[in-house]
């Protein structure tokens, strides 16, 4: 064994055609709980109302954010007692963390920068719309945010590398939190229309000419080919040329940010994203700049530091979401969802067809309890955990459970064509071919019913052996040769513990069916054709 200490520390690893988590030198997928904002801000209210909670749902990491204003209240003088404890609580309920730092930016307003920021717009500018209002957002195009933002950030990496590099609680990093420009399309002060008004960088031209066959059909839509040389924002791309402006030095922005933080400690770092919901929405009606489903690729192009783009997916379009974002040059990863009974059948599906990273229901600790975690105030100690979850929170809690304990084997399957997953909803086919086998999946309820939705993963673990994961669904298989009949030699219910297999039943007779109920299970089936 490796003594403690001696590891490298967590990072990104290709595997086949995907990524792979690697934590304290083993593939690791966060099945996680993103804590609401305020949270984190009280270590007694975390240890009353959210340590518990998280332990559970059967989190193996918490999602928590750390806020510019507390760790840097006056500036120059740094204060972690807040984050070492973040750490400790952490350690003493076996979690990873992921953290959040609510830097510069929190979806797009400026109300995590400590008050010397805040009262200083001189010296950090707010952005301007056209028609001259200053909005709360401080602006991407200033230099005085940019060192102000990378200085606190690598202090906050240091005291990290120090603290935990040891025993790596800490996992990952998210830079900022959903950031852009709500109510302009760009900033229109003096300075960012000087920058407006000047060529488009040659670095982004080189980008875009390299990546033409990549890019997402609204780069695709909006790029003027024709020009060569010196070209302007909008004779590049039209009626686009704002968004993609602000994009372009919003991700150069935070890769500095980014930057500053890797040289200290260079965990895996992440941008997540407020999704563009509506065609018709315009920039500015959504976070202007993000790195939404237009301008991914503006992002890559400026943003080298940042190893994911990390989408928020609240939309009822989750697996096309998941579509998106799953490329060659960016695995999955989801920090923020929803905590309805859709998200059970998604990270099944998440996990299995996109081999994700981590998957991360919001306001985790206040899941099925019915509290308002604004008006909650201080409760009696154990208030939540007492409580009777009467919605889906415990069927994620042994969904993530199940898929803790099968984390070993699944990863095993990332960057393969071997795994897929299930997901109840009305744009997922019918029948899937995997193996030697085509698939017919028949999901135990209706859509449009008050049940969980089904989700589940499978593994092709040979041509004729599979691994079923999951709930709500049974599978017949069917030989891709015409004329040919298929049947089990066996069907076994089990679970697995650490990644080993514990055998249960041998299903036969009148359970003689690949068929999973609407708690999650495990079964292994293995096929003959004749």
């Amino acid at each position: 064994m490796t003594p403690l200490g001696t590891n490298k520390i967590p990072r990104l690893e290709k595997h086949g055609d995907a990524f792979r988590l690697i934590v304290n030198e083993k593939p690791f997928i966060s099945l996680a709980g993103e804590v609401h904002n305020s949270s984190s801000s009280n270590l007694e209210y975390m240890n009353r109302y959210v340590w518990g909670r998280l332990v559970y749902f059967n989190c193996n990491t918490a999602v928590v954010p750390v806020s510019w204003e507390l760790i840097e209240p006056v500036e120059g003088k740094f204060d972690f007692t807040l984050v070492e404890g973040l750490i400790e609580g952490a350690r003493k309920n076996n979690l990873k963390l992921v953290l959040i730092w609510f830097g510069m930016w929190k979806n797009s307003h400026s109300t995590y920068v400590p008050a010397w920021v805040k009262r200083d717009s001189l010296r950090f500018p707010r952005v301007q719309s056209a028609g001259g209002k200053r909005l709360p957002i401080v602006s991407c195009h200033s230099d005085e945010a940019l060192q102000a933002d990378s200085k606190a950030f690598a202090a906050l990496m240091k005291y990290i590398q120090q603290a935990d590099s040891i025993e790596q609680t800490v996992i990952m990093v998210q830079v900022e939190n959903e950031v852009g420009f709500l109510g302009t399309a760009r900033d229109y002060s003096p300075q960012a229309s000087a920058l407006f008004d000047e060529d488009v960088p040659d670095e982004l031209i080189q980008y875009l000419k390299q990546h033409t066959l990549q890019l997402t059909p609204f780069l695709k839509k909006h790029l003027n080919n024709k020009h060569t040389g010196l070209v302007s924002w909008t004779e590049l791309f039209g009626s686009a040329a704002e968004e993609i402006f602000t994009a372009w030095h919003m991700s150069r922005f935070i890769d500095q940010v980014t930057a500053a933080g890797k040289a200290e400690y260079n965990l895996p770092m992440f941008v997540n994203v407020w999704l563009k919901q509506y065609e018709e929405q315009d920039p500015g009606q959504y976070p202007s700049g993000a790195p939404n489903q237009n301008v991914i690729d503006i992002w890559k192009a400026g943003g080298p530091h940042i190893d994911i783009i990390a989408p928020d997916i609240y939309l009822n379009e989750f697996a096309q979401v998941c579509e998106v974002y799953t490329r060659p040059d960016n695995p999955l990863f989801i920090p923020e969802t929803r905590r309805d009974k859709v998200t059970v059948a998604n990270v099944f599906y998440a996990i299995g067809e996109h081999h994700a990273l981590g998957y991360t229901p919001f306001g985790i600790e206040t899941m099925d309890n019915g509290i308002d975690p604004w008006s909650a105030g201080f409760l009696p100690p154990n208030h939540f955990m007492v409580m009777e979850s009467a919605g889906v929170g415990p069927i994620l809690s042994k969904s993530y459970d199940l898929l803790h304990h099968m984390a070993p084997v699944i990863t095993q399957y990332y960057g393969t064509r071997q795994m897929r997953g299930i997901l109840q909803d009305k744009a997922y086919p019918s029948a899937i071919r995997l193996g030697g086998y085509r698939l017919q999946i028949r999901f135990r309820n209706r859509l449009d019913s008050d049940a969980v939705p089904a989700g589940g993963l499978i593994i092709a673990v040979s041509d004729h052996e599979y691994i079923i994961a999951g709930h709500g669904f049974g599978v017949e298989f069917t030989s891709l040769k015409p004329g040919v009949s298929v049947d089990f030699i066996s069907i076994d219910e089990g679970w697995y513990k650490v990644g080993d297999w514990v055998p249960g039943r041998r299903l036969n007779g009148d359970e003689y069916r690949a068929s999973l109920g609407s708690d999650p299970q495990v079964l292994k089936v293995s096929l003959y054709s004749y």
